[in-house]
Order: structure tokens, then sequence, then C-alpha cells
């Protein structure tokens, strides 16, 4: 009464209560604060809601030594960067030194909270504590919201219902600046679905990938601000139209660094041509660990196992998507329960194959294709590789194959190499680089010619004889001159159409029975690009001669020939009419009332159309080719 009276009242508390107001209204006062992030937000991010207050002020010496603020939050839509919250709710008490929201209810970035709490100190710097409880149901539209369009825009539908736990930490400096936080997620996935707006295609998937789906899955998330981050989900999956299968996925974020491990049962086709595996029709386990840093990826493993099928790699570095190193890899798969590859690879000074079987199905075909890929273009390395047992789906196997050479920006520029077929036959190769062109030089003499030459359709049906190559080619392009001597053609679809169309009836019995002999065979080609220009091929024997020439598309398959058929006796006859004396002069008579036929073969594999028509004398230069022959 006296300090009343005095003109001095003594205050021990201060009660202000507020009606339900509009944020709106409040933001009149706050921008008489000072200048602080907490104003910054509050008058620029938050865009409305309603608001609640009641407020206890205590009092000592007419000093505020203590506060309570209590009341509720309702309505409230505001957006902070990437973060939105829309039509939120809770109740809130704070202090001098601590407070805490409850009931949290709203959408955070399109995800529903149905439960949530926060708990905050700000003895030096502002410490928040939070748990929020939600359902999640995501659709396209959402995805687009949460997502970069740069990440999404594949994605042609996308849908995924589950659950949600949150619990963070964030801490603040004075001004309201995030100093340090922490969170922690963790919840199911019911059922999540992407369908891809362009199906994808991935190295050794044989089949493109359209939608993927998850089910029954589960998934921790930790978020720190020290970079160290993790997710791990796991749980069932399934792409395209395939069944559910179990996967394991973690990841480790540290600083500009991710560590991944992915542990999965694949149930589509994997294939892979080099080693002539196909996983058709049976569940790949793949397991792996990487490192991932911008645009360096390096597998610590890489395990690939299906029944006793194994592909193992450890330490696989790739840069740019170029292989840079590896340390081993052990190969040993099966064919029809026989082993078909046992290999081993290992990277140190020299690169070293090592094994007992190889199945170079596919090889003749992937070498022709003539460094499409650039994967290995960083590796320059000496190579050797010793084999004991080659086999392939054209000829007989291939025994005791050694190899040394040298890989210069992935490609050989050397080669000695020496296999043995059965019988005493064998293959040769050698590469080699001519000094005064700069081009390459490769001979491949072989006693088994179809095992390199069953690429080519125009070989098809040819059985025995002895092969000898020799090819000059550098990056662009490259000319080839080919022998055989001594062989046969049997069961041949083109040529057994070419004889039909001739009437030529005993070669098209012989193509179905024992087979069309020939004494020797001579071409020259030139590949440019794609293209596989035919300059010339000869081939003579006892029953039959051809002269042919044309090209073939090696990209699309399309095949354009054109030549000249002549049987034996005709040529024989022919040839013995024909004087011979220095450099020969065709007389305008000699040839009339020869038979042959003149030949066109052109159109994609499978629809190639072939027209003949009859001849009655034939051309310098298959006259030409006869006669050295004949000599």
């Amino acid at each position: 009464m006296n300090s009343f009276l005095s003109g001095k009242p003594n205050i021990d508390k201060v009660n202000i209560t507020s009606n339900e107001i509009n944020i709106d209204k409040t933001k009149d006062i706050v921008k008489y604060f000072k200048p602080s992030n907490f104003k910054k937000f509050f008058l620029n991010d938050i865009e409305k809601g309603k608001l609640l207050f009641n407020i206890d002020l205590f009092l000592k010496n007419n000093e505020i030594i203590n506060f309570e603020i209590n009341g509720y939050v309702k309505k409230l839509f505001a957006s902070v960067e990437d973060v939105n919250l829309k039509d939120s709710s809770f109740i809130y008490l704070i202090e001098k030194d601590s407070g805490e929201i409850n009931n949290i209810r709203g959408f955070l970035n399109g995800f529903q909270i149905n439960s949530g709490y926060i708990k905050f100190d700000n003895s030096k710097l502002l410490n928040i504590n939070g748990n929020l409880k939600s359902d999640v149901v995501l659709n396209q539209l959402h995805l687009n919201n949460i997502l970069k369009k740069k990440i999404q825009q594949n994605f042609k539908d996308f849908k995924l219902i589950g659950s949600l736990k949150k619990k963070f930490q964030i801490q603040f400096d004075q001004t309201l600046k995030i100093t340090d936080y922490r969170l922690e997620a963790s919840g199911n996935i019911q059922k999540s679905r992407i369908k891809l707006q362009e199906p994808q295609k991935y190295l050794f998937v044989k089949k493109k990938i359209k939608n993927i789906e998850l089910e029954k899955s589960e998934f921790q998330i930790n978020y720190t601000g020290n970079k160290e981050n993790s997710l791990n989900v796991n749980g069932t999956y399934k792409i395209n139209d395939n069944l559910f299968q179990k996967f394991n996925f973690k990841q480790l974020e540290k600083f500009n660094s991710k560590k991944i491990s992915i542990d999965v049962n694949f149930d589509d086709e994997i294939d892979i041509p080099i080693l002539n595996y196909n996983s058709k029709n049976q569940v790949v386990n793949i397991n792996s660990v990487m490192q991932i840093k911008k645009n360096k990826v390096n597998f610590e493993k890489l395990n690939l196992s299906q029944g006793k099928n194994k592909i193992n790699i450890e330490n696989l570095n790739i840069e740019n998507k170029n292989l840079i190193k590896f340390n081993d890899i052990t190969v040993k798969t099966y064919k029809k329960n026989k082993v078909n590859n046992d290999l081993q690879i290992n990277y140190g000074k020299t690169i070293k194959i090592t094994g007992q079987n190889y199945d170079a199905t596919n090889l003749t075909k992937l070498l022709d294709q003539n460094g499409s890929s650039n994967f290995l273009k960083n590796i320059n390395k000496e190579i050797s590789i010793k084999i004991n047992e080659i086999s392939n789906n054209v000829s007989d196997k291939l025994f005791n194959f050694n190899l040394i050479g040298y890989l210069e920006k992935g490609k050989f520029s050397k080669i000695v190499s020496k296999g043995e077929f059965e019988d005493g036959k064998f293959l040769d190769i050698s590469l080699r680089e001519d000094k005064n062109t700069n081009k390459k030089i490769l001979e491949v003499y072989s006693d088994l010619p179809k095992l390199l030459l069953s690429n080519y359709k125009f070989f098809d049906g040819l059985s025995g004889g002895q092969l000898l190559i020799f090819s000059s080619y550098d990056d662009n392009n490259s000319n080839i001159n080919l022998s055989i001597e001594k062989f046969k053609v049997k069961d041949a679809p083109g040529l057994v159409k070419l004889f039909s169309l001739a009437d030529f009836g005993g070669m098209v019995d012989a193509l179905s029975g024992e087979g069309l002999s020939f004494e020797k065979l001579d071409m020259s080609m030139e590949k440019n690009n794609q293209v596989l220009n035919l300059k010339e091929l000869y081939a003579i024997g006892p029953s039959i001669s051809v002269l042919m020439e044309g090209y073939v598309d090696t990209k699309t398959g399309l095949v354009s020939l054109r030549g000249t058929m002549v049987p034996a006796k005709t040529l024989n006859k022919f040839l013995s009419k024909l004087p011979i004396v220095g450099d020969i002069l065709i007389p305008k008579e000699i040839g009339e009332g020869l038979f042959g036929i003149s030949f066109k073969m052109k159109g994609m594999p499978g629809k190639i159309k072939t027209t003949v028509n009859p001849i009655k004398s034939l051309t310098p230069r298959f006259i030409q080719k006869a006669l050295k022959r004949a000599k």
C-alpha cells in the first residue's frame, strides 16, 4: 500500500490475454522489432493463420524476471525455402529459457502430420528437439513439388502409400541461424509404384525396365549437419511384371563421398555376351559395395551368383564411365551343367588372364563391333592370356591358347598368339604396327576358318579349309585380303536359292548332301566405318566358279551383292580354246555360246531379293581370274 501511495507500486505479475486473432494483425507489432531471422521469417514466410495467446509476466522491483506464454495456432500456412507448411495447428508453451509445442497437426511438404511435439531450450544457443508422426500418401503431383524437375521428369506415374516417424534436433544461434541439425526418420512403404516415361536400358540387363514396384518395405534415414548421412531401405520389389523379390539398400554419405551397399535378388534376364552367360528364368543375387565421389565410382566388391554360377569383382574403379583399374575378377559359369567359363583376371603390371575354360561363342561378333564403346580407353598395359580350352558354337575346341600383347587405349596394338585344334591343326594370330604408315598389320592363319568367319553371312555353310588373312587398318578404315584353300560349302540357304533360280539342279543336290567343293577362294575387302565394301571375291572349284562384288552395312545388315557364276565344265571348255600369249586380248567372237548367269542379291536379313540372268559371254575380269588360276 505504501508503494502504491508513493506512486511506485510494486507489481509482481502482469497477465495479458487475447481473443483469437489473425496472425496478420500481429505483423504490425513485429515490424518494429530489431532486425533478425525471426523477424524476417515472421513477416515474409508466414502467409496466414489464427493465433490465441495468454502472457504472464513475472516481475521483481518492477523488472521482468520471467515470463510464460501459452496458447494455440491454427490454420497456419507458411513457406521457408523448400519447406511448405499448410493448414497446420498446435498448442504452445514458451518460457524464458525453454518451451514446447504439442499436438502438432497439418501438412508438411505434402505429408500429413497426425501427431507431434517439439521441445526447445535457449540456455546459450537455441536447441529444438521434435518428434512427428504422419501417414504418407504421395502421387505424381506431390513428387513434382518435392523433387527437382530434373530428377522426376522421367517418371510417368508415381504412387506411394506408407507411414513416417521423424525425430529432429536443430541448433540456432542468437540470430536464429542454424548451426547444427540432426534428423532421424523411419517408416514403412506399404505400396509404391514408379512408371517410367521412357523405358531404361541398363548394362547387361537384356530387357528395358518400364516400371518398379515396392511392397512391405521399411526405411531409416539419418541426416546430420556435419554431412554424415545414411539411408537404409529393405523389403520387396519387382520390375516390370515379374515376381516380388527381396532387396536391401544402404547408403552412407560423408562430405562429398557416398558409400552404397546393395543386396538384391534380381529375376529379370541378365545377359553377358562376352561370357555367353544368360540368367533367363533364374533369380540372380547381386551383392555390391561401392563408393561414389563426383564422377568416380569404386566397386569395393561386385558379386553375381546364381546357383553354381559366380562372377566376383574386387576394387573396380570407373571414372567418367571408363574403366581405370581393378584388382581381381573370378568367373565360373555353367552351360547345360558343364563348366563353360573358369577364369581369373589379375590387374597388376601386366593384365593376366588365366583359366581352364572360356566360352568364345559371341567373341567374333563382339570384336567385329570394333570398339563401339570407349569403356577401356584409359587402359595402356601389357596383357597375357593362358587358357587351356576355348569353346565356340561353330567348330572344334581350341586348346592351349597363349597370347602376349599390349593394350593401347583399350585396343590391341601388339599380339603374338597360338592355339591348337585336334589332329595337329592350329590357329596363329599376330598383330604389329607398321612404322612407315602408322597402320596396324594383322595376320591370321587357321586350319578351321569357320571359327573366325562365323559372323559373315556369305560364309554360311563353310567347312574345312585353311584360312589366311592379311589386314592393314587404322581407326578410320581397314583393308583385308583373305584366302581359303580346299574347303566345302554345305546347307547354305543363299547359294541354294541362287542355284535353284539358275536351274543348277545338280549343285543344289550337292549343297544338301556332302557339300560343294572349292579349291580356293580369294577375297579383298575394305571396311570404312560401318560399311564392308567387298571389292572382289573369286572362288573356283571342280563344279563352279564365282566372281562377286558389293557391300554389306554391318550396322543395319543391308546386303547388296552382284556377280557371275559359271559351271566348271563350260569354263574349262572355254579356256582350252583361248590362246595365252603375253597380255590377253579378247576378241568379240570369243565366248559365244558360253552359258552362265549373272546375279544380284539385295535386301535386309531375311528379306534378301535374289535375281538371275543368263549370260553368253564372260567379262574380261572373270577371264583374267580364270587364267591366273589355270597357270
